[in-house]
């Protein structure tokens, strides 16, 4: 049996169920951008084709949660256009927390008992959003783990009233219309902290 999912029931079953079936179950759509040997491109994936480490996609190293990144969801719809996600592939840009991060074998700096150390000071200290963001995320992992962190991610990027899933720069809800808690609102709070 094979089953194909789109970016919204993808993060509609993310927000729906915990994180442990959510890699179970909505994994089986995103791992589709990772082809293997022998698979025609846009095949759907079965659960037994997908690749271990794709339980560990829905976070970037540096604290971000990939499955509401804009270039991570855009990879779902057209590989070309976006963003594996670095635990499973290679990202289009130079970054210097993912090498550290394999070295020291965690799925998050918040795992890693040189955090902070000046790579991510770097990168958290350069006052964007989605950089305090991450950096609140890795003290997060810090703090609960990285699995229950990636259950908290789960449910904080899914709308309250109807349970989808929205991205980053969201604002609203894209099924419902209703005010989510976005990106910007979520760094402007750690920033006053």
């Amino acid at each position: 049996m094979t089953n194909k999912i789109d970016r919204r029931q993808f993060l509609g079953t993310a927000a729906q169920v915990s994180c442990g079936c959510v890699m179970a179950a909505g994994f089986m759509g995103c791992a589709a951008l990772t082809r293997h040997p022998g698979q025609q491109e846009g095949a759907a994936v079965t659960e037994e084709e997908i690749p271990a480490e794709a339980a560990i996609v829905a976070a970037a190293y540096c604290g971000l949660y990939c499955a509401a990144c804009p270039r991570y969801l855009a990879a779902i719809e057209d590989p070309a256009k976006g963003c594996p996600g670095c635990n499973l592939g290679e990202v289009g840009y130079q970054c210097e927390i993912k090498p550290c991060a394999v070295e020291n074998n965690v799925n998050s700096c918040g795992e890693c008992d040189q955090f902070p150390c000046e790579r991510t000071k770097k990168f958290h200290g350069s006052g964007r959003d989605m950089s305090l963001v991450a950096e609140k995320n890795c003290y997060r992992v810090r703090e609960v783990g990285y699995s229950d962190w990636l259950e908290e991610q789960a449910k904080r990027w899914a709308c309250e009233n109807c349970g989808s899933g929205f991205a980053f720069r969201d604002e609203a809800c894209p099924s419902c219309k209703v005010d989510v808690y976005s990106f910007a609102e979520e760094a402007a709070a750690y920033r006053e902290k």
